[in-house]
């Protein structure tokens, strides 16, 4: 089983976690043909937390995780903390592939989607 999981910082307003939640949901939609899963977590403030989420689909038949970090900016969570986290559970269970993306702010796509946003 393919798996992609979207993961954010998490917040502490349920209605900005709930943003991802609805993110996720419209994603899954899309790509209904390329994953056979598509899931959020957060690293904090928010559930699941990305390696209770990993461990989720792994329970459930994972054999490959995407993780796409949702953010702007490669700061510690995107250069230490996310990569930790999927070395640690890589070392636990040596079967699952993993692949973390480019984050947000690194895909050259974003410049039109503010282009676009502000041109309007």
């Amino acid at each position: 089983m393919k798996c992609l999981i979207i993961a954010a910082h998490g917040s502490r307003k349920k209605e900005s976690n709930q943003e991802l939640v609805s993110l996720t949901a419209r994603v899954a939609i899309k790509l209904k043909k390329n994953f056979d899963r598509v899931e959020h977590a957060f690293l904090q403030f928010g559930e699941p937390l990305i390696e209770e989420q990993i461990e989720n689909l792994i329970d459930d038949g994972a054999r490959k995780i995407v993780i796409f970090p949702f953010f702007i900016g490669s700061g510690s969570h995107i250069l230490v903390d996310i990569p930790d986290l999927v070395k640690s559970v890589q070392q636990k269970y040596g079967h699952i592939e993993f692949k973390i993306t480019r984050h947000l702010g690194k895909i050259s796509a974003i410049e039109d989607v503010i282009v676009n946003e502000v041109s309007i």
